[in-house]
């Protein structure tokens, strides 16, 4: 395979994910502006982090899809400067306020689509030290995962769930008959391997098992599990409610619990 027979083959096929993707965060935006910021003793990513970039105050990072800006917030003090960016205007606004609430000047956080951000625009072409993006959507095929690459000075590094088996997602799209859409996780895997192999980078890869549980109302639950099938395709009025009568059998007293279990799969490169 060839970059161009790459570049033809891996493409996001749905124009309208962006602003799908945005509704699915927005409403997620609270779960996450009340996660603790991470450290390097409590969490495994931001420890590989350290070790492999050993970040200081020369460096600038970029945080592509970066939720609640946890880890942004949590490198600011051993860089100079960190960008998040996120298609969420609520998941920006959180990050903002935590910012603020912690009286840490050293970071901005902007509401941009990844897929659609012009990089030259922003000034982003070669100006940091350090880009990664972890277990977000917004590095989904050719396009995003080349502008990634061209943001970095030095190292980037891109965290991927694979091999997923989403309890209650994964009933409820049976049951409507909707594929589940699990082969698209582990082939951008392999599409970003082959992708980085191809521009001549030597990628280290890394693979961790992960298993958390998640309890929501039922509306919740039934706009997550809408809302990621449309990212599919475009639902009939059958198998929304289909859905929805699904979550309706399983809930109890309007909750729903629900449990995730993937594998985790990290891939760090250096620039030339």
């Amino acid at each position: 395979m060839t970059l161009e027979e790459l570049k033809d083959s891996w493409k996001n096929q749905n124009p309208e994910s962006g602003k799908i993707q945005e509704k699915i965060w927005d409403e997620r935006a609270a779960d996450f502006e009340v996660r603790e910021v991470p450290s390097a003793e409590n969490n495994e990513f931001l420890r590989y982090l350290y070790a492999k970039a050993r970040p200081d105050r020369n460096m600038s990072v970029l945080d592509i899809g970066c939720g609640g800006g946890k880890y942004a917030l949590a490198l600011s003090g051993d860089v100079c400067e960190a960008v998040g960016t996120d298609v969420s205007g609520n998941m920006v606004e959180a990050a903002r306020r935590s910012a603020l609430q912690k009286q840490i000047l050293n970071v901005r956080f902007l509401k941009e689509d990844w897929q659609t951000a012009d990089i030259d625009a922003l000034g982003f072409r070669e100006r940091f030290d350090l880009v990664f993006a972890h277990m977000t959507p917004a590095v989904c095929d050719f396009v995003t995962l080349e502008k990634m690459d061209a943001c970095a000075k030095k190292q980037c590094f891109l965290v991927k769930p694979a091999r997923r088996e989403d309890t209650v997602q994964d009933a409820a799209f049976a049951r409507a008959g909707i594929s589940s859409r699990k082969q698209e996780l582990d082939d951008t895997v392999a599409n970003i391997f082959s992708w980085l192999w191809l521009k001549g980078y030597e990628p280290e890869i890394s693979y961790r098992k992960e298993e958390w549980t998640h309890v929501r109302s039922l509306e919740s639950m039934k706009n997550w599990c809408v809302n990621r099938a449309r990212l599919g395709k475009e639902l009939t009025e059958a198998e929304e409610k289909n859905i929805l009568w699904y979550l309706q059998e399983i809930s109890r007293d309007g909750m729903i619990e629900d449990r995730t279990r993937t594998t985790i799969v990290t891939i760090y490169w250096k620039k030339p």
